[in-house]
């Protein structure tokens, strides 16, 4: 085991795109997009729907994969967006979508209880990429195929926490002009232990984003449960913010 080598990062991205095109090819195609502005459809055209689909597989991804750098963060994410989607999944008759979700959520359980920190086990490359993967084809086949004014920003919020903390990476790390697959240490958790959190701390904030969007998304879509996740995440972030004050007072006591 000491000697495998992970595979070269243009090597993993041909080998997504060539999932992702199974994947469309077996179905999973975001084939419309609901109007937000009435309450009709734009059908895409077949270049636009297999771009699109491929986008968004390879990106979701990606972007689990790319915050997976505190125990337990990846994982709790993920369980998150996928309670989301079950919810929604219910509420909306698709049962084969709500009945995906709650195994995946059922598994990612298990797995945070030896994941969160001090973490015994690890999920690595392998099961980042998976559950990348698999909620973004999840979120195709459920979220996206509803007709609603409001479907279309659903999935963003559901996983905004990865995809806005990758986009925010690709923009920094291209600005930098470093290359886009390059590590560095400015993604949110970096961000929040720089801050003072310790690693426990810093993931519940993060939990607590991630419940605030998911939340929101059941609001906008009508869905009971959303305010009382909004009223959970708004007291995780309320004492991250207590506890980064707290940090700060002890590094830069206040002078008498």
């Amino acid at each position: 085991a000491d000697d495998l080598k992970p595979l070269p990062a243009k090597l993993k991205l041909v080998l997504q795109i060539g999932a992702a095109a199974l994947a469309y090819w077996l179905g999973v195609r975001i084939e419309f997009l609901s109007n937000p502005f009435t309450d009709g459809i734009w059908v895409l055209p077949p270049a636009v729907s297999v771009g699109l689909t491929l986008f968004w597989l390879v990106g979701i991804t990606n972007a689990i994969n790319l915050i997976d750098g505190l125990d337990g963060l990846a994982g709790g994410v993920s369980l998150i967006a996928a309670g989301t989607m079950t919810l929604i999944a219910l509420q909306t008759n698709q049962p084969i979508a709500a009945l995906m979700t709650l195994a995946l959520a059922g598994g990612i359980i298990g797995f945070l209880r030896y994941n969160f920190n001090p973490a015994k086990i690890f999920m690595g490359d392998s099961g980042s990429l998976f559950l990348g993967f698999t909620l973004a084809a999840i979120s195709i086949t459920g979220v996206l195929k509803l007709v609603a004014t409001v479907a279309l920003a659903l999935p963003l919020l559901i996983l905004g926490v990865p995809i806005f903390d990758t986009a925010f990476a690709i923009v920094r790390r291209a600005w930098n002009r470093k290359p886009i697959f390059s590590p560095d240490r400015g993604h949110l958790h970096h961000r929040l232990l720089n801050a003072g959190l310790t690693q426990r701390r810093a993931v519940v904030v993060i939990y607590g984003i991630s419940l605030l969007l998911g939340g929101a998304a059941l609001t906008l879509l009508g869905i009971g449960g959303g305010p009382t996740m909004i009223g959970v995440a708004c007291l995780f972030i309320v004492w991250g913010g207590w506890s980064i004050m707290r940090a700060r007072q002890t590094v830069h006591p206040p002078e008498s």
